[in-house]
């Protein structure tokens, strides 16, 4: 693996700001039939304009929205829709989420076709593409991001198009740059990718999630097939928007009242969101600073200037209020030093604790051995609080490591890791994978209610839960588990074997508590049809090492080999019997 590759960073500025920033906002303007007009800050900029003017035109603004594509999506009122996007579902998300892609695509041919002109040589079809998403996410997830770039015109197939967990891409990328030790000193420090065995975990903090998960570099260093997971990947919704979220739910709520506050996001909406852009700015500008008892503390006051309209809008209690607050000074929202810590504290104590959990959670070695180097990564990592919090809290057990930019590193990261997707050796499972299936029924042991007798007039048991692979391996990425099944209707040309998950140790069924249906393996059996169940083998072969499952199936009377068809959701349906 080489770190002498250059790549090319964009640099965004948002509007109003000062400083620029390696990516663009997730955000979409669309129009009244909503086909997207614009993208990113652009897009920010024309629909804060449209709201001044009472959004004439009914166009649509959507920002944040990434984490609405899960089914089990985090308070809505982070990703925000509104205008005619408002109350949008699952469906309208992936829409958007298409578009974002479709641009970025268009953007990057565009830039590919021009360095075709300058001598380079190459085309798009000489290109693989890669996406990042939260380590958190479920396969069903990731198949729906998959489906969105295929929507936008990417290539749909495995080779071309790479989608790599966040964590994973900044920890290729930090094993690759030097960085910054976080402690008293700031020494210039480096990832030990030298050291064999060497174990590190990964804080990923972005906009609207936090994602964390160990690595360790195995014995011949960096390189190909060289980094190998070690934990199971954890996280949640911690990331800097909800400390923005909680500046409008917690400071303004109190400054101007629940129900004032509520009216004047509707008939002042504009001016709100311009409250909470000069929030924003006030908050990327904060420095930590070292309180008597060694502790991170912010102690600098907020200053916010609030918009001439909005101020007008207000009761005349609340602008006295206000302006008391304010040291006198009419038009300014000032937020205490204690404010201000309390409410990064709200984002920041649970990122602690998320850390804790997965130096708990560590294994081949557990939590005597750990960790010896925790990576902070990702755009909330600027914030010199967060990182001083962590620094302080596990700094004395552990090297902390900040790169130079910690913005840049997942998106530098998979530049790296789509070059050469084989330095990730193996990745921990998350959940115990099996399949639904039929086996031999147990008298006094399976209940009832699942015996029932085959074509062949054997006695079965439905629903009972196969495992492939147990919560917690180590999977290599080039690992194959095989399995075998027969088909106990006679008649079927295809069969559906429904795919499971749980954090169970020993399931039995598949609808007992805590099993949860991800998908179907949809199987073509049709080499068979007709011949007895004791002759209609099915052999499937299933890789779950990489960042996403593959399935392959081999019907033994036909002899051909086929990739399977994943269909992840979440309702049961059955298509036919499969026999253990």
């Amino acid at each position: 693996m080489s770190n002498n590759r250059y790549i090319v960073y964009q640099d965004f500025v948002p509007h109003g700001g000062s400083s620029s920033y390696p990516k663009d906002l997730t955000a979409v303007l669309v129009d009244q039939h909503g086909t997207p007009v614009e993208f990113g800050f652009e897009a920010r900029k024309r629909w804060q304009t449209e709201l001044g003017r009472g959004n004439p035109s009914r166009l649509g603004y959507a920002t944040r929205f990434k984490m609405a594509l899960r089914s089990d999506a985090p308070r809505v009122d982070v990703p925000r829709f509104d205008g005619s996007l408002a109350g949008a579902d699952r469906q309208t998300v992936r829409g958007l989420i298409a578009g974002c892609l479709g641009k970025l695509y268009r953007t990057a041919l565009k830039e590919i076709e021009a360095t075709s002109y300058r001598g380079i040589g190459f085309t798009k079809d000489d290109i693989r593409w890669c996406i990042t998403v939260p380590a958190i996410w479920k396969d069903s997830e990731k198949r729906a991001m998959r489906d969105a770039a295929a929507q936008a015109g990417m290539p749909a197939d495995a080779e071309r198009l790479l989608l790599v967990s966040e964590p994973e891409a900044a920890a290729v990328y930090c094993a690759l740059t030097p960085g910054t030790l976080l402690g008293p000193t700031r020494p210039e420090g480096r990832l030990d990718v030298a050291t064999a065995g060497s174990r590190f975990m990964v804080v990923d903090c972005g906009g609207g999630t936090v994602d964390i998960t160990s690595y360790q570099i195995r014995p011949e260093g960096v390189g190909s097939t060289r980094l190998a997971e070690i934990g199971i990947a954890d996280g949640g919704p911690l990331g800097s928007a909800y400390i923005n979220q909680h500046f409008v739910e917690q400071v303004l709520a109190d400054r101007l009242g629940v129900e004032q506050l509520k009216a004047l996001t509707v008939s002042h909406p504009r001016e709100i969101a311009m409250l909470e852009d000069r929030w924003e700015e006030q908050k990327l500008g904060l420095h930590s600073e070292t309180a008597p008892d060694g502790t991170p503390t912010l102690t600098s006051a907020c200053d916010i200037e609030v918009p001439g309209r909005l101020w007008e809008a207000l009761t005349e209690s609340t602008r006295e209020r206000l302006t008391k607050l304010a040291f006198d000074d009419p038009y300014h929202l000032v937020l205490t030093p204690e404010e201000v810590t309390a409410l990064h504290d709200s984002v920041v104590e649970p990122v602690l604790e998320t850390i804790e959990r997965q130096r708990r959670i560590v294994l081949d070695g557990g939590p005597v051995k750990g960790v010896e180097q925790i990576l902070v990564v990702g755009g909330f990592a600027r914030s010199t609080y967060l990182r001083d919090r962590i620094a302080h809290r596990f700094g004395n057990e552990v090297k902390v490591v900040i790169p130079q930019d910690p913005a840049v590193a997942v998106l530098g990261g998979a530049v790296h890791f789509a070059y050469d997707p084989s330095v990730i050796w193996g990745r921990r499972s998350k959940y115990t994978y099996g399949f639904g299936c039929a086996m031999p029924f147990r008298d006094g042991v399976d209940p009832v209610d699942k015996r029932f007798t085959d074509d062949e007039g054997v006695v079965r048991c439905n629903r009972r839960f196969r495992v492939m692979v147990w919560r917690g391996d180590l999977v290599p990425v080039d690992r194959v588990v095989e399995a075998n099944l027969g088909v106990t209707e006679r008649d079927l040309r295809h069969i559906n074997i429904p795919l499971f998950v749980t954090f169970s140790d020993d399931p039995q069924y598949t609808d007992e508590e805590g099993c949860e249906r991800v998908g179907t393996v949809t199987a073509d059996v049709s080499g068979s049809v007709n011949l007895p169940s004791t002759e209609r083998r099915l052999d499937i072969y299933y890789a779950f090492g990489g960042s996403e499952i593959a399935v392959e199936t081999r019907d033994r009377v036909s002899g051909a080999r086929r990739k399977a068809t994943i269909t992840f959701t979440e309702l049961y349906g059955r298509h036919g019997k499969a026999g253990g």
